[in-house]
């Protein structure tokens, strides 16, 4: 119940009885400052992706970790669009 629609409730000399116990907790008190990454190649990078097996590889992965959404058919060409219909 939020706390003005309780005290709007209770008699006035109760009101004074409840006790809150309230925090406070920064928005930003979890922020992670920027840290510089080291960054490979584009020569390296493209060589590791056609080790591990290109982007079909990736794809893979995706497939097998997404959940099942009835949405795995094959996509379909322009006719399937309005039933076929011109």
């Amino acid at each position: 119940m939020v706390p003005s629609l309780a005290f709007a409730q209770m008699p006035e000399d109760e009101t004074a009885k409840v006790n809150y116990q309230l925090s406070y907790r920064p928005t930003l008190s979890g922020y992670e400052a920027y840290k510089e990454q080291s960054v490979q190649s584009w020569k390296d990078a493209n060589d590791k992706v056609g080790e591990i097996g290109g982007w079909r590889a990736y794809a893979k992965e995706m497939r097998q970790t997404a959940p099942a959404t009835g949405q795995d058919q094959p996509a379909q060409g322009h006719d399937a669009h309005n039933g076929g219909k011109q």
